[in-house]
């Protein structure tokens, strides 16, 4: 049965966003409230097992809230001195003003376990920090609508439990260390509904040295016929790309979009689309698998774990997305038909709705991104551009668009825009 944990918060909640916290946390993150519940459970001498149910990401109810940035603060630190003087240590203390005070997660748990978490939940005092104080509450499942559910592309990361989050957060306890950081899981408002592009799953080979993005179709392609190769006999239409079946994306993904971009290939592979089937998975993981060389370049599977090179990192849900390689358009611009009305009519086509602002140029706002004039198309006959795109609702990716979107080109990335 699902159960909700509704959280009353007392007075002005207090929790700041770990990766930013200049900023507060709203909806709280789930894994606040199982830590709490951990801990009180610990103070009052229940039994914990009955915890190991809520070790999941669970759906949301909570309000809008509106929060500032926070100025930093001075505030003592007994473990921090000089020989001079007591120095205090600088802290960030965000408030969040939500709409209603009431947060209620939900989560499934079998009936007999009802009651001695109930003993649990009704003892909570607080969430987070001991200022932001509260009143719990187990209640019916049925009184309540959440608004944030977990979505592995959705476009707000918060961290909630994982099955064996219990036994770690004890042993560190045990040991004398600070708890464990749980994992941040994707969540979308339940209330937006957004298109898929097609795309889902990414399998790339990493190569020993960067790559020369300007040679993006030219890569790819020989990826392409690399894995043709290594195919059987008859080669799927997934693979070849021949005729109407749908079939997979090349991509070359670029280093964009930090602090230290360079701009050049990160890794070489390709987009399956998202009804791929486990033996079409299957056969093009083992093709890949066996291409050790490109070209005189070694490929290997990424061991580091580059942000770059996870799916996650493109498909994301966003609003506004920009271009990472640029566009080659179906067709070139005229006086009537400028750049952006090409590129909404394509997105159209593909099934996703037309974007409220598409602005086009030769330079992407993405750091290390290549300019559109150094970039050729795969026939050297299209026109070439970077695009901003922005829709009025979160569209989850991968968002690859244009002529040549089969060969590595129109990749987008989703734009973070802080207000």
């Amino acid at each position: 049965m699902k159960i909700g944990v509704q959280i009353r918060f007392l007075g002005v909640p207090q929790l700041a966003d770990p990766s930013s916290p200049q900023w507060g946390e709203w909806p709280p993150a789930p894994d606040r409230v199982f830590q709490a519940l951990v801990a009180t459970a610990a103070e009052i001498g229940k039994q914990m097992d009955v915890l190991t149910h809520l070790e999941s990401a669970p759906s949301i109810q909570a309000s809008s809230a509106v929060m500032a940035r926070a100025p930093v603060r001075y505030v003592p630190d007994n473990y921090r001195r000089t020989k001079r003087y007591h120095q205090g240590a600088a802290r960030y203390l965000p408030t969040v003003i939500p709409e209603s005070p009431v947060v209620t997660y939900l989560w499934d748990l079998p009936d007999d376990a009802v009651g001695a978490l109930r003993q649990i939940v009704e003892k909570i005092t607080h969430i987070g920090r001991a200022s932001s104080l509260v009143v719990a509450t187990l209640i019916n499942s049925d009184t309540v609508t959440p608004n944030w559910v977990p979505d592995e592309h959705g476009e707000l990361l918060i961290r909630s439990p994982y099955p064996g989050r219990l036994n770690d957060l004890l042993n560190a306890y045990s040991n004398g260390l600070r708890s464990p950081t749980a994992h941040a899981v994707g969540y979308r408002d339940a209330t937006t509904i957004y298109p898929s592009s097609g795309w889902k799953e990414l399998m790339v080979l990493r190569p020993e040295q960067q790559l020369d993005v300007s040679k993006t179709v030219s890569w790819t392609d020989k990826m392409r016929r690399a894995v043709m190769s290594r195919a059987p006999n008859e080669i799927p239409a997934l693979i070849s790309g021949h005729g109407n079946h749908r079939h997979v994306a090349w991509t070359a993904i670029p280093d964009v979009d930090h602090k230290y971009a360079s701009g050049g290939i990160l890794g070489l592979g390709c987009w399956l689309p998202i009804d791929t089937n486990n033996q079409e998975r299957g056969l093009l993981g083992s093709c890949l698998m066996r291409i050790t060389e490109l070209d005189g370049i070694k490929l290997q599977m990424d061991q580091a774990g580059l942000k770059g090179l996870q799916a996650s990192t493109w498909s994301r849900a966003s609003q506004t997305w920009a271009t990472a390689t640029p566009i080659a358009l179906d067709r070139w611009p005229k006086r009537n038909k400028t750049a952006e009305f090409i590129v909404s009519d394509s997105l159209n086509t593909m099934g996703l709705p037309r974007p409220e602002v598409i602005e086009c140029s030769n330079y992407s706002p993405l750091k290390g991104a290549a300019n559109a004039r150094q970039y050729p198309s795969r026939k050297g006959n299209r026109y070439i551009t970077h695009a901003v795109i922005h829709w009025s609702k979160p569209i989850a990716g991968p968002l690859i668009i244009g002529a040549d979107r089969y060969f590595g080109s129109g990749l987008c990335r989703p734009l973070a825009i802080r207000k």
